[in-house]
């Protein structure tokens, strides 16, 4: 039985043993791979990019409303505000019945970009705040002034009817202390807050399962970790402003102890998710092999089950990385 053969037995194995839904329920765009940020979890902003242009997205939009009907579309980079068309394409895409949400480090979210994504009908606008402290955020983002520019944005997106703000945390040695605090500020501003456990850095980056016993930013110290732990499960328990399910949380616990260490959780890309990175690749799981681009000219259906994708699919159900318990990717708990 030659290679071929085999691969695609497994994958079909694996398509029976876990088979895709028929369509995907929540798409990601990533519209761009250029940041100004130089944050200190994130190599993104090294990246040299040249964005596709307006009129691919759109007929990507365009493609997927056809096919996966209502679905929720997230806009992600890189930083997506850096594209002068973004609203546009949320308008394409809310017009289609998408439910549009976004990712931002607030620099570019003045008056006027605030008042054109509410117009474009985005829902939500998910802020990336690492800390209760002026001196913390603005060390983790990498830039002075960080935190005064999210705040602002608080405020320009509170005066307006659409989109509504959560705020995203990425939890590490230098926060941990300071995530109940964030917890409480949320509540005070009627926010949700969603928090990541630190992961390698982002970016043009080969994996490396030992990334984090070279990361400054890696805690050593589990006491605050616990406790900031302890209080997002018992805020979420209390149908409170957590976003993270509660087996995510205590999975976290686990990780920081050894992310080495397979976690036993399954991953939900590419059975729930599909994902389009900033060359037009179309993934399944952005640190896997793609399994085609856009400009290949291959209807996203056929796509979608092929015996390719099959098989990456069979990567992502076996996989044993502690990547799947990012937001993006994890699949369970409650």
């Amino acid at each position: 039985m030659d290679l071929t053969r085999r691969l695609a037995e497994r994958a079909l194995a694996a398509a029976r043993l876990r088979p895709a839904p028929g369509r995907p329920t929540q798409i990601h765009l990533s519209v761009t791979d250029r940041c100004f940020l130089p944050c200190a979890h994130c190599d993104i902003y090294k990246n040299e990019a040249v964005d596709l242009p307006e009129a691919t997205w759109a007929r990507v939009i365009d493609e997927l409303a056809v096919w996966v009907g209502p679905a929720s579309m997230n806009f992600v980079g890189g930083e997506p505000l850096l594209r002068a068309d973004l609203e546009r394409l949320m308008k394409r895409a809310t017009d289609r019945g998408f439910t549009v949400t976004f990712n931002t480090n607030a620099w570019l979210l003045n008056d006027k970009r605030a008042a054109a994504l509410a117009d474009a009908g985005a829902s939500v606008a998910y802020l990336s705040l690492d800390g209760v402290n002026e001196a913390t955020v603005d060390h983790s983002r990498g830039k002075a002034g960080t935190y005064k520019k999210v705040l602002e944005a608080c405020d320009r997106l509170d005066r307006l009817p659409n989109p509504r703000v959560i705020v995203s945390c990425i939890l590490h040695a230098g926060n941990a202390a300071e995530v109940p605090g964030l917890l409480a500020w949320c509540k005070g501003r009627g926010y949700e807050l969603v928090v990541q456990p630190l992961y390698q850095n982002f970016g043009n980056n080969a994996y490396d399962p030992t990334w984090f016993r070279r990361s400054a930013m890696w805690p050593t110290d589990l006491g605050p970790v616990d406790h900031a732990i302890d209080v997002l499960v018992a805020e979420r328990r209390s149908a409170g402003k957590v976003c993270n399910p509660v087996g995510q949380l205590e999975a976290f616990r686990r990780y920081f102890r050894d992310p080495s260490v397979p976690n036993g959780q399954v991953c939900k890309a590419g059975h729930s998710d599909l994902a389009f990175d900033p060359a037009g690749n179309v993934r399944l799981c952005y640190f896997l092999e793609p399994i085609g681009n856009i400009a290949d000219g291959r209807p996203l259906p056929e796509l979608w089950s092929a015996v390719g994708t099959l098989r990456r699919r069979y990567e992502v159900h076996t996989c044993t990385r502690s990547c799947n318990l990012l937001n993006c990717n994890f699949d369970g708990g409650s």
